[in-house]
């Protein structure tokens, strides 16, 4: 917060330079709505981020979970920590609240955690988690909630694990849906991200995407080279490309895990 909060006081100091906060819609190609206002410019960035994805899973609007974004305010230790998702995110918190002294459970849907390794990576991970005390469930296709005793009674495959707290962490989506990129043509995948050319702009010429939004990194150090991108390109007359990254990864269970895309 404090971070975020000297960046927007440098920001708001520097000549020629407004801060509006507010939910910006597009009106067309070159013109955005926010609070009542309109704004007009040759050239739009967007870095909208992305937020936790909630699957549509039996029960999980009828009771309390927590995602990546909410569980970072909780004050008090879990009793029972059942982190839905294999992924990195969900591992790492799952190690952390094991080391704080919750009991934990890691339910995935896939055959192992971790997925997009190699299947003995992701061996090795389990066993460290496991030599720590967390529960693995994989292979978990059928998963529902309802509140039971002091928590959550989640079903899986017929099975019950009641759990005092439920994370879910089952990936990141765009915050695309709302801006009216329609109305502007800017086109999107079926996920929703914002496609972009190995320069980062979309199909609309003056409008570049960038950061988790489009796609092309889900990270911090690769959406600051896509800032880096498009500043040298418009800026400096550089021909600088997202393909010429190389785009590197880490999960930060300890040990830690590093890798390159």
């Amino acid at each position: 917060m404090d971070a975020r909060n000297g960046l927007a006081d440098w920001l708001g100091n520097m000549d020629g330079v407004a801060i509006i906060y507010g939910h910006a819609r597009f009106e067309a190609a070159d013109r955005v709505s926010v609070n009542g206002e309109t704004l007009t410019a040759p050239r739009i960035f967007l870095n909208v981020g992305a937020r936790p994805a909630i699957p549509e899973l039996p029960g999980i609007n009828d009771i309390d979970y927590f995602t990546s974004t909410s569980i970072l305010d909780l004050d008090t230790l879990p009793g029972h920590l059942a982190v839905v998702g294999g992924s990195y995110i969900g591992l790492e918190f799952a190690q952390m609240y094991r080391r704080f002294g919750s009991e934990v459970t890691v339910i995935e849907r896939g055959t192992h955690i971790a997925s997009r390794e190699d299947e003995e990576v992701s061996e090795t991970i389990q066993e460290i988690l496991e030599a720590e005390g967390i529960a693995v469930r994989t292979q978990a296709e059928r998963i529902a909630f309802a509140r039971g005793g002091d928590g959550t009674r989640i079903s899986l495959d017929g099975a019950d694990i009641d759990a005092s707290h439920v994370l879910v962490a089952t990936g990141r989506k765009p915050n695309t849906d709302d801006l009216g990129l329609d109305i502007a043509g800017i086109a999107v995948d079926a996920r929703g991200y914002i496609m972009v050319d190995d320069k980062l702009e979309t199909n609309v010429p003056g409008i570049w995407a960038l950061g988790d939004c489009n796609g092309r990194g889900a990270f911090t150090h690769t959406s600051y080279n896509d800032f880096e991108i498009v500043a040298a390109n418009l800026l400096d007359g550089e021909d600088r490309k997202v393909s010429s990254r190389i785009p590197a990864y880490a999960l930060y269970i300890d040990p830690r895990l590093a890798g390159l895309e």
